[in-house]
């Protein structure tokens, strides 16, 4: 998984699918050594803002919280395919954690090679570096 601050404008948490570079093939080369990304992107999941007091209740981009982790989804499309992008391999800053979110009983077919493709939620484990829980925090 990879970039940071899901909070900061501009940066997302994506699964790293392919690295790849563009071979011309005429005598111009145009793209230079400039290697590329197809990556799966990531969406936060609404929660309560826990910080605001009063009779409000907040939802946004918060963490959830009793754990102070963000719950996140995968990015769909409105036709329900995952939405997938193209980026620069300069733009990959982070790798990250991503756990699966298991509610009350976890799926028997789970395994470690495939609960990020099965799994629908996942929490954004902040406590994977410490560059990350300060960046979460």
């Amino acid at each position: 998984m990879q970039v940071i601050n899901p909070t900061t404008v501009g940066h997302i948490v994506a699964d790293l699918q392919l690295i790849f570079r563009i071979v011309p093939s005429g005598s111009h080369e145009t793209y230079g050594d400039r290697f590329l990304t197809y990556v799966r992107r990531f969406d936060i999941i609404s929660q309560i803002n826990a910080t605001v007091s009063g009779s409000r209740t907040l939802k946004g981009p918060y963490p959830e919280p009793s754990s102070g982790l963000y719950l996140l989804k995968r990015s769909k499309r409105s036709t329900g395919l995952i939405m997938g992008d193209v980026l620069p391999l300069n733009q990959i800053h982070s790798l990250v954690n991503l756990t699966p979110c298991f509610g009350k009983k976890a799926c028997r077919i789970l395994t470690k090679d495939n609960s990020l493709e099965i799994s629908s939620e996942f929490w954004l484990n902040k406590y994977f570096t410490k560059e990350l829980f300060f960046a979460l925090n």
